[in-house]
Formats: structure tokens, sequence, C-alpha cells
């Protein structure tokens, strides 16, 4: 293509995988808001409830591997386009859903379908654009996704006045097939410089292999996991009942904070991606920042369970904008590997991060069950377990982390 058309083509680009981001953000949270609805007219538990909303996250996580292969093999425009049909088919038979059978096999279809929509988006950021600019893009795209967040707080509560739970996912439904097709018309082909498409099979096995053999995976990995999935957790399905359990409040004033976490999302992720460049100009590397924002998370959980005398905005503020810090160590990891393996490195963290996500949020929803409750209503004692158990796991990997930070790697020199 000419050059004087590469920016703004590459711009279309990036616009159209993070409007897939943003509806795959919106699809992960989109029960949050219809619990209550589907709690009282499908008579779901709270473990059904965690159940129903994690198998969205370990569909995800079973996609990494092989996504991070056809990534990296075919490139992200024929992958993303076809794996959005298969969220848009999840979405239309949730909307017929009449039980718990139904809205299973609708959510697992969508996180299969969406499981590419943040990868994908990487993917193309490394083939469109120039690696001193990855951590800022990377964070900007996650910044759009968290859009979808917000979406599914006063956005969605105040739709839901106006129609049935059934028409709001035929509404997802049409959205995730039109980012389809314009993945399929708005993105041109594009050669992969670094592509796999010539590896053999073995070749790409091997390097997965040499991937989750490598120091600088692990000493990243189970920080990123934990943080990552304890925000997706929350964020996803348990911060309303917290708010409404623990902190008393009503759904109008929790749907606004589920609204504010989602916009300092936003902020957080747009924001972070350029102060870690900053940083890194200055001298601090990208690993340091990684490890310095999620470790700022744990503080603000911390600020939350402790019931400190604070406004909830403001400690529920802070959530969403520390909560986004981990999208730097994709950055982060992206840089200590061959470019050649972009997919794989990304998809092997996702898989990690949507295990630990699904791993909470349905374990949370099983520890709620395990003191009374009744309609749909649980013991503050509950989620101060959950929330504390939630705390020390990432604050043990946070040690970690940071006593690793000067290994060596070798399997990637």
């Amino acid at each position: 293509m000419p050059s004087s058309a590469a920016p703004r083509v590459a711009a279309r680009v990036f616009l159209i995988f993070a409007l897939g981001y943003f509806l795959s953000y919106l699809a992960r949270g989109i029960n949050l808001p219809l619990m209550p609805l589907l709690s009282s007219e499908l008579a779901l538990s709270g473990a059904q409830l965690g159940l129903l909303t994690s198998v969205y996250l370990i569909a995800f996580a079973l996609c990494q591997l092989p996504l991070g292969v056809l990534l990296d093999r075919f490139g992200p425009r024929p992958v993303q386009g076809c794996l959005l049909l298969l969220a848009a088919g999840g979405a239309l038979l949730s909307s017929q859903a009449e039980g718990f059978g139904m809205l299973l096999a609708g959510r697992l279809l969508l996180g299969i379908g969406t499981s590419g929509c943040l990868m994908a988006g990487l993917k193309a950021i490394v083939m469109w654009f120039a690696p001193e600019r990855l951590p800022v893009l990377n964070g900007a795209i996650y910044a759009i996704g968290g859009l979808g967040s917000v979406v599914t707080g006063t956005p969605a509560t105040l739709a839901l006045q106006a129609m049935s739970w059934r028409s709001l996912f035929l509404i997802v439904a049409a959205l995730i097939l039109m980012a389809s097709l314009l993945i399929w018309f708005g993105v041109p082909a594009r050669h992969q410089a670094h592509g796999a498409s010539g590896m053999r099979t073995i070749d790409v096995a091997r390097g997965i292999v040499r991937i989750l053999r490598s120091r600088v995976f692990w000493r990243v990995a189970p920080l990123a996991m934990l943080s990552q999935g304890a925000y997706m957790a929350v964020q996803g399905l348990w911060a309303g009942p917290y708010l409404r359990d623990v902190e008393g409040l009503d759904d109008t004033t929790t749907a606004s904070i589920v609204t504010l976490v989602g916009w300092m999302m936003v902020i957080g992720a747009a924001s972070l991606g350029w102060l870690a460049r900053r940083l890194e100009m200055a001298g601090l590397s990208l690993h340091a920042s990684a490890g310095a924002g999620m470790g700022l998370f744990v503080l603000a959980q911390v600020l939350i369970a402790a019931r400190l005398p604070l406004p909830p905005a403001l400690t529920w503020a802070l959530f969403g904008l520390c909560g986004t810090a981990g999208i730097l160590a994709y950055a982060s990891l992206a840089r200590a590997f061959n470019p050649m393996l972009a997919g794989r490195v990304s998809t092997a963290l996702n898989l990690l991060v949507f295990c630990g996500a699904f791993l909470l949020q349905y374990g949370i929803g099983v520890l709620l069950d395990q003191w009374p409750h009744d309609g749909g209503r649980y013991a503050p004692e509950a989620h101060h377990t959950a929330w504390w158990t939630m705390i020390v796991l990432q604050a043990l990997a946070l040690v970690w982390y940071a006593r690793n930070a000067g290994a060596r790697d070798t399997a990637t020199a």
C-alpha cells in the first residue's frame, strides 16, 4: 500500500480490532446487570451463577494455546473474523434460553467466540505498528475494551427497564455480527513478516514449549494470572453483590459504582501505557512498572475489604484504575521473545489469566453458598472471606514477582 496511506489504514485496523475487544468485555460482563433477573426467573443458585459466568472464562482459557498457534500461522484477520461468528451464535442462543443448560451452552459459545478479541488485537498491533509503541497501544486497546464494562453498569440497567434480558442478548448478537463483517471487509490482508505459516507443526509446538519453560514467563505469569483474574472475577459478576450485601447500597447506586469502575478502567488502561513508556525512557523497566501497578491493585482491594471509613466511590475508583496494570505484563513479555512467537506468548499468558479468573469467580460463588443466604443475598462474612483469600494469594504472587525481578532467562536468549 502507499506509505502515505499506511498510518490511516493502521489506525482503522486498530479501531476495528478494538471494537471486537469492546464487545468481548460487554459479553463478559453482561451477566452482572442480568444476575437478579436470571436468579429469580430461572431460580439459579450462587454456585450456578458463578459457573454460568465463569464458564465463559474457562472456554476463553482453553482456546488460548491453539489460538496463539492460529494467530501466528494465519494472522488476526481470518481467525478473529471466524471466531466472532461463533460468538454471535452464542448470544443468539442465550436469548432463547429456557433454563440453565441453554444459558450455559450460549455462554460457552460466547467464550469461545470472543477468546481471540484481545489477542488478535495485540497481534495486529505487532504487525502494523513499531515495537516502541506497544505499551501505549496495548493500553489503548485495553481502554477501549473497558468501555464495554462501562456499558454493563448504568447503561445496561437502564436498557433493562425498556426491554427484556432476551432482547438485550439479541442486540449483543447483532453487534458481534457487525464486528465480524468489519474485520472481513475493513481490514486488509497483510503479509506477516514474522509469520509461522511455513513452519511445521512440530516447530510450532516447540515454540510453545520454549515459552512454557522460560523463567521470564514464569516470573511474570503467577501475579498477572491472579491480579487480572481477581479483577475480572469481581468486575464481571461479584462487584454488585458485594456492594449490595456488604456496603448496603441500593441497585441504582451499585450500578453507578460499577459504571465508575468501568470508566476508571478506561482511564487506567489509557494512562498506564503512556506512563510506563515515559518511565521506561527515564530508566525504569516495563517489568518494574507492571509490578508496581499490580501491587497498587492489591492495595485497592485491601482498602475495600478492610472497610475503612472512605467513600465506596473512592476505593472502587482505585480498584478500576489499578486493575488494568496487568496489561503491561503482555507488552513486557512480548519484548522478551522473538516476534514470531508474539501470538503464542500472549495467549499462553492469557490462558493462565483466564484460568485464574475462572477459578476465582466460581470459587467465590462456592464460598458464598457456604453461609446462609436467601434470594440471591449473601452474608457479609462470606464476602469478606472471599476477598481476603484473593488478597493473600495476590500478595504471595507479588513477593514471587519481586524476588525474581533480576532473574536471567536463557530459553529466550
